[in-house]
C-alpha cells in the first residue's frame, strides 16, 4: 500500500468510526486523538496508526500535516494531543507552548534525507552548498533560473558542480514547513549570514528584526510553495526543467518518475546521493532527525493517546514500521533513548 494510500485509510477509519459514534466532532471525546503538524513525519504516524487500527478498530485517530510550524502553532494553544515535526521546536514555539501551560515531551523517531529532485530528463547529477545557496537563496533571480547565473554566483562564492546550460524552475514547501527551515539551515545558512555581513544582498531581501539587527526577509525564493509535498512531485515530473524538495520517503515513493540529486560531502568532495545508507551514516550532507511531541497532559488524561503512543514508541516500529514508511530507523542507542524518554514522560 503506497504512503497515500495508507493516509487515506487512516482518514476513512476515522470518519467510519466518528459517524458510528453520533457525528461528534474529531479529538472532542477522551478517546479520541488528534495528530497534525509536519508533512514529513506524517506518512510515519500515519503508518503506526494504520498498524495500530488493526488491532484496535474502534481507535478514532485523526491525522494531518499542514506543515511543522503549522502544526507547532495549534499544538501550543491544546488544539492537538501530539505534533509531528520535521525540526526541533523554536524558541519562540517553546514560550507559546510556556504560556499556555503546554507540557510536552520530544521523542526522536526517524532520520531522514533531505533530498533534492530533479525531472528525469534533467542533466544536473551533483550539486553543492554553494549551488543550491545560488539556485534558492536570496540571491537568486527568482522563481526561474538562468543556471549561467547561478553557477557564477556559486563559483564565486568558491565552486561549482552545477551546469552552466538551461533554466530550472523551483518547487518547495512553504515556511511554515520543517523541511524548509531544516534546507536553509543545513545547506546554505552560513553562507546567507556572510553575505548579509558583507551587504552582498539586493536590498528588498534584507529586512530588521524586533531588535533592530538585519535580517533576510525572503531566505528561500521559488516558483511555487506547497504544504503538500505531493504536489511538488506533479511539478517536477511534469516539467523537465523543474527542480525541488521534500522528504527522503516522497522521492522512494515517486523514484520511477523523479531523479534524486547527489550532494557534495564539503568533507570527502565525494558527490553522495540519498540512500538509506548514506542517510543513516552521515555520508550524506542533508540528513536530520524526526519527530513527534505528545501532550504530557493529554496523555495523561486520554488513555488511547496512551495507548497509541505505547505502541508507537516500540524498537519494532521505530525500525521495521519506519523502513515501512519510506524513512531511515534511528541508531539502536538513539531508539533506546528515545522509548527510555517516552516511558520516563508516563511515570
Amino acid at each position: 500500500m503506497s504512503h497515500n494510500s495508507r493516509r487515506a485509510a487512516v482518514a476513512v477509519l476515522a470518519m467510519f468510526t466518528l459517524l458510528a459514534a453520533g457525528g461528534a466532532p474529531v479529538g472532542a471525546a477522551s478517546d479520541e486523538i488528534f495528530i497534525s503538524g509536519s508533512s514529513t513525519v506524517e506518512p510515519i504516524t500515519s503508518l503506526m496508526a494504520e498498524l495500530y487500527a488493526e488491532a484496535n478498530p474502534d481507535a478514532v485517530i485523526r491525522i494531518d500535516g499542514p506543515g511543522t510550524g503549522d502544526g507547532f502553532k495549534i499544538f501550543c494553544t491544546g488544539e492537538t494531543d501530539a505534533s509531528d515535526a520535521s525540526r526541533p521546536i523554536k524558541d519562540e514555539e517553546v514560550a507559546d507552548c510556556e504560556a499556555n501551560g503546554i507540557e510536552y515531551t520530544e521523542l526522536p523517531v526517524a532520520i531522514d534525507g533531505l533530498t533534492v529532485v530533479v525531472n528525469k530528463a534533467s542533466n544536473i547529477r551533483c550539486l553543492n552548498f554553494n549551488d543550491l545557496y545560488a539556485i534558492f537563496g536570496p540571491e537568486s533571480s527568482g522563481g526561474e533560473i538562468d543556471l549561467k547565473d547561478a553557477s557564477a554566483l556559486a563559483n564565486e562564492l568558491g565552486g561549482s558542480k552545477a551546469p552552466t546550460r538551461g533554466t530550472l524552475r523551483k518547487f518547495t514547501p512553504g515556511p511554515e514547513s520543517g523541511t524548509y527551515d531544516s534546507f536553509i539551515e543545513i545547506t546554505y545558512e552560513k553562507i546567507m549570514e556572510t553575505r548579509l555581513e558583507e551587504a552582498k544582498l539586493p536590498s528588498d531581501k534584507v529586512g530588521t528584526n524586533d531588535e533592530g539587527q538585519q535580517e533576510v526577509i525572503e531566505p528561500l525564493i521559488s516558483a511555487g510553495t506547497f504544504p503538500n509535498d505531493n504536489e511538488i512531485v506533479k511539478r517536477v515530473e511534469g516539467s523537465k526543467n523543474a527542480i525541488g524538495l521534500f522528504g527522503f520517503a516522497y522521492f522512494q515513493e515517486n523514484r520511477e518518475n523523479l531523479k534524486a540529486v547527489a550532494i557534495e560531502n564539503s568533507e570527502t568532495g565525494k558527490c553522495v546521493k540519498p540512500t538509506v545508507k548514506t542517510i543513516q551514516t552521515g555520508a550524506y550532507p542533508i540528513s536530520r532527525t524526526l519527530y513527534i511531541y505528545p501532550n504530557n497532559v493529554k496523555v495523561a488524561e486520554n488513555t488511547a493517546l496512551k495507548a497509541f503512543m505505547n505502541f508507537y514508541m516500540t524498537k519494532k516500529n521505530l525500525t521495521a514500521g519506519v523502513k515501512t514508511a519510506g524513512y531511515v530507523s534511528l541508531s539502536a542507542n538513539q531508539i533506546r533513548a528515545s522509548i527510555d524518554a517516552w516511558k520516563g514522560a508516563t511515570r
